[in-house]
């Protein structure tokens, strides 16, 4: 049985504005946009110490492979809620729809 790999955190959210960057670009010409207001991510996560005398934890979240298997007695459940803005509205909602977009 092989483990489970692990991703970090700021990888996971970088590939969440990623995709929240193609939907806004994939809606250019349509009729019909949303706002995004909040974005909630659930993680199941394992917490590593590093081996070393130095190291400090490291939080992976588990990407079991098709048929791979995790310790549930070693996993933990972390939600994070992301409020997404762009540099043009730092506190308001992100349109994923097309520029000329009316609310």
């Amino acid at each position: 049985m092989e483990p489970p790999s692990f991703v970090g955190l700021a990888e996971v959210i970088q590939q969440i504005r990623g995709e929240l960057e193609q939907a806004q670009t994939a809606a250019t010409g349509k009729r019909i946009g949303f706002s995004v207001d909040k974005v909630s991510l659930e993680f199941t996560v394992q917490v590593h110490r590093a081996g070393t005398a130095g190291g400090g934890l490291r939080i992976g979240v588990v990407t079991a492979e098709l048929g791979g298997s995790i310790d549930r007695g070693t996993t933990h459940r972390v939600q994070v809620d992301l409020q997404p803005h762009t540099t043009t509205t730092p506190r308001g909602p992100v349109d994923v729809s097309r520029d000329d977009f009316a609310h």
